[in-house]
């Protein structure tokens, strides 16, 4: 499926991710650096990602769902799953249902972060690996000091004409300047 890749300001957002397991860790810890408000719900939650966590329940209950901007289904029951993306349909949530593509409205990219800088990479639930595998691949393609050109880029922005200034960012990041 052909998805297109919405850059969202998610910081303060209500996520509630059900699943206490390794799979809901790394959901959470690819959320938690954007400033998501991470509520777990599960009947054994680890404790590095309870430490992630705003809030914790032990038992999944469509009321949890209000006031939630987007749910992560994670857990490793396919039932509880479905009835949560279902739950969330019916009241406009958007879910990502993990290893389940046609219950997702989201995917979760590979990422690359550098500063404000944020790479996406998607294959449309396809391949999680080809993703993985692409972002590995880029992360060596890039210039270390990433966040720092981002910087500069910032502060340049509007002071020459667009063509000129796409073609000073360009020259700087292939100079690593």
């Amino acid at each position: 499926m052909k998805c297109f890749p919405f850059m969202k300001d998610i910081s303060g957002k209500i996520c509630l991710l059900v699943g206490g397991g390794e799979v809901a860790l790394r959901k959470a810890e690819k959320l938690h650096p954007f400033g998501t408000q991470i509520v777990v719900c599960a009947h054994e939650i680890r404790e590095d990602l309870s430490a992630l966590a705003k809030k914790c329940h032990r038992e999944y209950d469509a009321s949890l769902l209000a006031g939630t901007d987007f749910v992560i289904a994670a857990t490793d029951d396919e039932a509880l799953n479905a009835r949560v993306a279902s739950d969330c349909r019916t009241r406009g949530i958007p879910v990502n249902c993990v290893d389940k593509k046609g219950l997702c409205d989201f995917y979760f990219p590979a990422l690359i972060t550098a500063g404000d800088v944020t790479i996406g990479i998607s294959t449309g639930g396809a391949s999680p690996a080809l993703a993985a595998a692409l972002r590995a691949w880029l992360e060596q393609k890039l210039p270390e000091n990433l966040a720092e050109i981002a910087r500069r880029a910032e502060a340049l922005r509007g002071t020459m004409p667009p063509k000129e200034y796409a073609a000073f960012v360009l020259k700087m990041l292939e100079e690593g300047v």
